[in-house]
């Protein structure tokens, strides 16, 4: 009989070539990767870092600060380290700590992102925004450091259109003190006390000035039309304000 039609003796050969052994390896092979995959996948389930992928950034607020390390506690007596530099006919506080830092053809700008910082802004910026700080003071205070809108392009057209009237000495209102109507981070609301200057009683009116952190520094909302009379009270004492103003 040929070999090549022979019948195979499975039995004479060795073990490893037999068709029961190598099923039987190659069934306990695919177990035993299965189970080297099962185990990889569970270590990368129970490893965070196993992607790679960096964790979630913490928000922060204008120049690397979180919002919740800014100081919010609005000061309940007159800042300290403040002096007192004329705009005209009008004192106006200037900090070391809370600013302006720049102070250059009218404007002042570079507050600190505190409420001492606010407090500071709405004192500058309300005087240089005033007729008699000048054009040279109130047009670029206004132009620059307020926030765009139809209010602030209404006063200064109505700036603009009045002419030139300077003030008499003696004629114009010095700030007298101050009340936080609301802080957070992003918005102050100041109330602004002024004396009025008048022969016998004290007067006093309080202008209501919102002060927004936009780019880097705090910038004032313009009043409602224009006009500051829609901001401003009067008063004849200073109950419930900070007195505050130069001496």
């Amino acid at each position: 009989m040929p070999r090549s039609s022979a019948p195979q003796d499975f039995a004479d050969r060795p073990p490893w070539t037999r068709p029961g052994f190598i099923a039987s390896a190659t069934l306990v092979l695919v177990v035993v990767i299965a189970g080297v995959v099962i185990a990889i996948a569970s270590r990368g389930g129970d490893d965070p870092d196993v992607t790679g992928a960096p964790p979630p950034a913490t928000p922060a607020s204008e120049g690397g600060t979180p919002p919740q390390d800014l100081p919010t506690a609005p000061p309940t007596a007159a800042p300290a380290g403040v002096r007192w530099e004329l705009v005209g006919q009008v004192a106006v506080p200037v900090s070391s700590s809370a600013g302006p830092t720049r102070v250059s053809g009218g404007t002042a700008a570079g507050y600190a992102h505190t409420p001492e910082g606010a407090l500071i802004a709405a004192a500058q910026l309300s005087t240089r925004a005033g007729f008699s700080a000048g054009r040279e003071s109130w047009e670029p205070t206004i132009s620059q450091q307020f926030e765009p809108g139809a209010d602030r392009d209404r006063l200064l057209a109505a700036l603009r259109d009045a002419g030139e009237a300077p003030a008499q000495p003696g004629e114009l209102s010095q700030i007298a003190g101050f009340s936080y109507q609301s802080y957070t981070p992003d918005t102050a609301v100041i109330g602004l006390a002024f004396r009025a200057p008048a022969n016998g009683a004290a007067r006093y009116h309080v202008l209501s000035l919102t002060l927004r952190w936009r780019d880097g520094d705090w910038r004032m909302v313009a009043p409602p039309g224009g006009a500051w009379t829609s901001i401003n009270r009067q008063a004849t004492d200073l109950v419930g304000v900070v007195e505050w103003g130069a001496r």
